[in-house]
């Protein structure tokens, strides 16, 4: 939704008036004052109320639907605030179970407890369906249909996968033990988030989509290409159902995003002006607490949110930027994409309810 502003008539010959009163007050300072004249006293008439100006209209606010959020920490009263001062009315919350530091698992291997984190995300936004909308994660090769059809039906809308991060990737993507929960996806239409290294993994990424050409797959982070626009352009032009996230985590890796995208500015531009039914905004926050401080968690989270919004909305906006020949992390502006109104409606919310439609209440 375009966001309006106008000022009213009487509000214009009001201020013309008190310009003008000014004015002439500032010219009879320079002349001498006229000799009081008397005149026949009035009887006193009371003063009438000015009339009351009609209220001025809400502005309406822009629809931001934010698709890359990771809910740990159970912080969901803390989230909601987040969005609710973004202007953003709903996020896609995704089970991090390598992300959260109120649930680290025993084992030394970071994503045991991906079934748990599943669980503890349908319950903690089970109250707030109508904002919060819940991504499962799963090992693929060990999540069975019968599994995953439980969480779909206990609310989960969609998948998110971290085996294309190079942490997490045991397997090639299409490998045949992954088969099982690929075929149930793609049949269906199953609304996938897909981390991938596009760096080390582009390869498996085509081979993965020629194998399910029909998955309803989104590549966050501009598709891991931030830092090689010749390669998300690559990437785009190979496969033309899929989709990507425009979202930077706070760390280096997205220092690193902005700073590149800024240099190519112009051909980021054009390449959303293209297709932007193809690009979606999110934000990469992860809701972890800094020892428990909310109001440290409020400031980081609020700067990296309006960072993402201000990559898409605006000419400018700041985040952190390498400096200097150690790379000293130092607060700074950016130049922004400033995409116009037509284009940001479908990139802000409306290509993320029609990813997810399948699942959205309506």
């Amino acid at each position: 939704m375009r966001s309006t502003s106008s000022t009213s008539a009487g509000t214009r010959v009001r201020a013309l008036a008190l310009a003008g009163a000014v004015a002439g007050a500032g010219c009879q300072a320079e002349r001498p004052k006229p000799a009081p004249t008397k005149v026949a006293a009035e009887p006193e008439q009371p003063i009438p109320e000015p009339a009351p100006e009609p209220a001025p209209e809400p502005k309406p606010a822009r629809a931001r639907f934010d698709v890359h959020v990771h809910l740990v920490s159970d912080a969901v009263d803390p989230l909601l605030a987040t969005l609710d001062r973004a202007g953003i009315q709903r996020a896609v919350v995704l089970a991090s179970p390598h992300l959260d530091p109120a649930h680290l698992p025993d084992q030394s291997e970071r994503f045991a407890d991906w079934r748990g984190a599943n669980d503890r995300l349908l319950e903690l936004s089970a109250g707030h369906r109508d904002r919060l909308v819940p991504f499962i994660t799963a090992d693929p090769a060990e999540a069975r249909p019968e599994e995953l059809r439980a969480w779909f039906d206990a609310g989960a809308c969609g998948v998110k996968l971290y085996m294309g991060h190079r942490s997490f990737h045991a397997r090639p993507l299409a490998d045949e033990a992954h088969r099982p929960m690929f075929s149930t996806l793609e049949r269906e239409r199953v609304p996938v988030l897909l981390h991938i290294n596009t760096f080390r993994f582009e390869a498996e990424l085509g081979e993965l989509l020629a194998s399910y050409p029909e998955l309803n797959l989104l590549c966050p982070h501009f598709c891991g290409s931030r830092t090689d626009v010749e390669r998300l352009e690559r990437i785009l032009a190979a496969h033309p159902g899929l989709l990507v996230d425009t979202s930077h985590g706070p760390g280096k890796p997205g220092v690193q995003g902005f700073t590149a995208l800024e240099l190519e500015r112009e051909r980021v531009r054009a390449l959303i002006l293209a297709e932007p039914e193809r690009f979606l905004f999110g934000s990469d926050l992860v809701t972890s607490m800094v020892e428990q401080r909310e109001d440290i968690a409020r400031f980081e989270w609020d700067r990296q949110v309006q960072a993402n919004l201000g990559l898409l909305e605006a000419d400018r906006f700041e985040f952190n930027r390498l400096v200097g020949e150690h790379g000293v992390m130092e607060w700074s502006e950016y130049r922004g994409l400033a995409l116009d109104d037509a284009t940001l409606g479908p990139v802000l919310a409306g290509n993320a309810e029609r990813w997810l439609a399948s699942c959205l209440d309506e």
